[in-house]
């Protein structure tokens, strides 16, 4: 990061100077911890946070790791296990590659079947121990031993402190319809999310989720219906569906649904494709907001109402969630956008791609080819 500072110096009127030419260079170590702290806060990339604090020990100490922007989503690449030793990450903000070592002692018989925000939900296949590891600080939350045989882990409901943070597993995204697990570190055993065959589409049973459109927010989980394509809104105290939300959208070829906790707003994002367009991943994309208002002077029941533009914001979506940021925080990127990837499992290969809302336009982004990958959100704490 470049800065110009001009810095007023009192002196005597006999000082001399060796060669006026020259200006003097400033001591970088004497600036103030609350200046230091400001630029650290404006560094939108893991990498060169973690050299700025290693500049000096004023500025290590000035700055902590928890302080740390929030960062966009690495890529992973998960095709191997962690006995490798090693871990490689793509950046979409750096257009980097970044190799993580990892310990053997904490990756042997280890293999990385899915991620969990600022985790990796790794497993032992022979004994089914499964737990969450963070790759950049090393740290390992135990969890119940899996209950599937080839679990994937959906994001996390996490907050400061272990106690608030939720984790769901759900068998392979392969298999699209399937029963999830919820547990938080420190339990014992998974909670299934049980399975009613006989429910209404409208019954507040806990029922089936597809592997579409699910998020935790403010205590409570949001999880599409198997069956109707509708959303449950679940009480993550009690277990109980407080709220059921039909389908907004028409049930015209959809591909998938995503959740997104958006600055305090639920939206469901909807991805259709495109059958007029001849192209590779030519689709298109409906927004809705959930309203939990008010109107006339009585409650109104949740509903979903359509959006045409998300302005400053840009979107991640992968799998089945996404995540929200504003575009003024990260250079090169654009705001009222979708950033999204498709995957060719056939050819373990996945592309990038950037939808203009307005425009309704697809644009191709480079990225590597060779990864079959799942979102990694870095942190250091």
């Amino acid at each position: 990061m470049a800065m110009a500072l001009r810095l007023s110096l009192p002196c005597s009127k006999n000082a001399t100077f060796p060669d006026t030419h020259l200006p003097k260079e400033p001591d970088w170590s004497d600036l103030p911890p609350e200046l230091i702290c400001l630029i650290s806060w404006k560094i939108a990339d893991i990498s060169d946070f973690v050299c700025f604090r290693v500049v000096c020990k004023r500025w290590r100490s000035a700055v902590r790791a928890s302080d740390l922007a929030r960062q966009l989503p690495w890529i992973m690449d998960n095709s191997g296990s962690l006995s490798k030793g090693y871990l490689r990450f793509y950046s979409l903000l750096t257009g980097k590659t970044y190799t993580v070592n990892v310990p053997l002692s904490n990756s042997t018989d280890k293999s990385v079947m899915g991620s969990a925000y600022h985790y990796l939900l790794t497993l032992i296949r022979p004994t089914s121990e499964c737990s969450l590891f963070n790759p950049l600080t090393n740290e390992e939350l135990s969890l119940p031993r899996a209950m599937l045989l080839f679990p994937s882990c959906v994001p996390s409901a996490l907050s400061p402190g272990q106690n608030s943070m939720y984790v769901v597993m759900s068998r392979s995204r392969i298999a699209h319809h399937t029963p999830f697990f919820l547990c938080r570190p420190g339990d014992r055993k998974w909670t299934r999310l049980e399975v009613d065959p006989f429910r209404s589409k409208d019954s507040t049973e806990l029922g089936e989720f597809s592997n579409e459109g699910f998020t935790f927010y403010n205590g409570r989980c949001y999880a599409c219906d198997r069956e109707t394509g509708y959303i449950k809104v679940i009480d993550l105290a009690t277990l109980t569906v407080t709220h059921v939300l039909p389908q907004p959208e028409p049930q015209l070829s959809r591909v998938s649904v995503y959740l997104v906790v958006s600055f305090g707003v639920i939206l469901r994002v909807c991805r259709y494709k495109n059958y007029s367009e001849k192209i590779p991943c030519a689709c298109y994309f409906r927004i809705y907001r959930l309203e939990l208002g008010h109107g006339d002077g009585n409650a109104m029941d949740p509903c979903w109402v359509e959006i045409d533009n998300i302005s400053n914001q840009f979107l991640f979506l992968h799998n089945i969630h996404g995540c929200a940021f504003r575009a003024e925080d990260f250079p090169g990127f654009v705001g009222n956008t979708i950033y999204f990837s498709r995957e060719n499992c056939i050819e373990n290969t996945f592309q990038f791609y950037r939808y203009d809302i307005k425009e309704r336009k697809i644009e191709v982004l480079p990225a590597p080819l060779n990864l079959i990958h799942d979102w990694f959100v870095p942190s250091l704490c």
